[in-house]
């Protein structure tokens, strides 16, 4: 966190340098202006105190917190709180907004398949991957994949070199052996790609970007393969969540959390 702290504070704070108040003591305290799902309260927490800060935490991450409900409380030299001030406030608008649009697209898709998972993709700002997956988490999500290294997904980007079926096929069976604790997922556009590849001993079927007709045609496949998990993916938002899950797919992947509006968190200075 003291990276965050840095790249804003620099060398120093020269408008708090400047107007002398330095080492007078103050109080910052944070809120949100509408009810969220609260997430690195936590986070500003560590920073605070970093800076030498006594908190007051009155909230935990992935928590529902009611417009003006005081999350965290910090004491110090004015000084100090100046320097977390904007980019504690920051990583709050940010973290909140995510856990939020998480927990609302969640909560969209449940209304009509209680057991469905939401999931999301590596298709991230760089560098972001670890807060921003903290905050799906917060609201009730999960990843869907950490990076190349945690799963099995295969796309047409990688049949491509494979000139034949058969080729192919003697390699996925090759593959499904020596990574026998993994699940092997294969992206597929349609039903006919998605029968083959059940028949195949596909663990998942990523659907991607199918219309609901085809969707249903897919997840039928359940009833052949009962162990077979299928997910759907490719522009899913709030806007259209709850159709999808109407499918009956087991879990969404989507990127949309990651592009929420920030929370408006109020943060409120006072003098001591």
């Amino acid at each position: 966190m003291m990276d965050i702290l840095e790249e804003d504070i620099g060398l120093m704070d020269i408008t708090t340098e400047g107007l002398g108040f330095g080492a007078k003591a103050a109080k910052i305290s944070f809120a949100p202006k509408e009810e969220v799902i609260i997430c690195g309260v936590d986070l500003v927490e560590e920073m605070c105190q970093r800076l030498g800060l006594e908190t007051k935490r009155f909230k935990q991450c992935g928590d529902r917190v009611s417009a003006n409900e005081c999350v965290l409380e910090a004491y110090g030299r004015a000084d100090n709180v100046h320097k977390v001030w904007k980019a504690s406030q920051n990583l709050l608008e940010f973290l909140s907004g995510i856990a939020s649009k998480t927990e609302k697209m969640l909560s969209l898709a449940r209304l009509h398949q209680p057991h469905i998972e939401l999931l999301t993709t590596r298709k991230i700002f760089p560098r972001t991957k670890a807060l921003a997956l903290k905050a799906v988490f917060a609201g009730g999500g999960a990843h869907h994949r950490l990076g190349l290294y945690d799963s099995i997904l295969i796309f047409k980007q990688h049949r491509v070199f494979f000139p034949d079926e058969a080729e192919f096929e003697a390699q996925f069976a090759q593959m499904k052996r020596k990574f026998l604790e993994k699940k092997v997922a294969v992206e597929v556009e349609n039903y006919e790609e998605a029968l083959y590849f059940a028949r195949l001993g596909t663990d998942i079927l990523q659907c991607e970007k199918m219309d609901f007709e085809m969707l249903k045609r897919c997840v039928s496949l359940k009833k052949i393969f009962p162990s077979l998990l299928l997910s759907a993916t490719g522009g899913i938002g709030e806007h259209n969540i709850e159709d999808f899950a109407k499918t009956g797919v087991d879990f969404i992947v989507t990127s949309s959390p990651y592009h929420a509006k920030p929370s408006d968190i109020r943060v409120t200075i006072e003098m001591l």
